[in-house]
């Protein structure tokens, strides 16, 4: 893992000093190729997210929704690690995540994949980094990514209060069902989701620089989050079929210390031929890890 990592320190130190990122890079853009995926490695994907195996033990029928992420890490460590984007990696984390799924894809899939550097604008927490990634099966989109990193402003200024709203837009002032979802998190989980994912981080692996980084210890990866929260929607509304999933997007507002127990609640809003719904996570002593989610999967 360290000398994964390499790139990664290396990237540390060059931009220790640095305070604003390349505007000139919005746009650079890299492709590869991806698959077939083993059987063993969607097995190893469901382990290291708590899902259920048996959902996907029929190779060809679709894999878990974020399955695919564990071959992009490479590419966003290519990303963020470039000499010219000038990104301060230790004032790094992973703000938002977004998935929009347009066809299931299977462990037996070959997809061509693109990544750009979509924007980079100030907020009044700092820079925000906008990663686009594009996922092709035979010239047919199947599956887009919208990530955030927000690399954090030196200055300390007292947050802005505002009103968090979910990405897709939809009105939901009005009355719904209500969902509550317990999500249990399990102590090393982060470790082995580092092995799976390929996301070795030392804040996920290493409890040194974890404590460096101001945490309590090693922390969950925002995309295991995310896609535990997904899992749990998908078993408790869609029946336990990934197919029916169409969407999902949340903000990752504080870190989860493995070993935690999640809660999930929201609102359902159904529409023709769909329902959305709205939700924000907790841990165990109240404070919210996930805002502004939204999911939406087919009735």
């Amino acid at each position: 893992m360290i000398i994964d990592n390499i790139p990664v320190f290396a990237a540390m130190v060059r931009n220790y000093y640095s305070v604003s990122m390349n505007r000139e890079m919005i746009g650079y853009t890299i492709a590869q190729d991806f698959g077939p995926a083993s059987e063993k490695e969607i097995k190893a994907y469901s382990d290291a997210t708590l899902d259920d195996y048996s959902k996907y033990e029929e190779y060809g029928g679709p894999a878990p929704p974020f399955f695919f992420s564990r071959s992009l890490y490479p590419m966003f460590k290519k990303l963020m690690t470039l000499k010219g984007l000038n990104m301060n990696l230790l004032r790094m984390v992973h703000g938002r995540q977004g998935l929009i799924c347009h066809a299931p894809v299977s462990g037996e899939d070959s997809l061509s994949v693109e990544m750009s550097i979509d924007d980079i604008k100030e907020t009044p927490a700092g820079e925000l980094l906008t990663i686009i990634t594009r996922a092709y099966r035979k010239g047919s989109l199947v599956i887009e990514g919208n990530t955030g990193f927000m690399v954090r402003s030196m200055a300390r200024s007292a947050p802005k209060k505002k009103i968090d709203k979910p990405d897709s837009g939809s009105d939901f002032s009005q009355p719904g069902d209500g969902v509550k979802i317990s999500i249990c998190t399990v102590k090393g989980q982060e470790k082995k989701y580092a092995k799976v994912s390929r996301d070795t981080n030392p804040i996920h692996t290493s409890d040194f620089f974890a404590r460096l980084a101001g945490l309590p210890g090693t922390i969950l990866h925002g995309v295991c989050v995310i896609a535990m929260c997904s899992n749990s929607l998908i078993d408790s509304l869609a029946g336990g079929n990934s197919e029916r999933m169409r969407s999902v997007s949340a903000r990752f507002s504080f870190p989860v210390i493995p070993g935690d127990t999640l809660t999930l609640t929201g609102k359902r809003k159904a529409s023709t031929g769909i329902e959305e719904v709205i939700f924000d996570v907790s841990d165990s002593r109240g404070r919210n890890v996930v805002k502004s989610g939204y999911f939406s999967y087919l009735l």
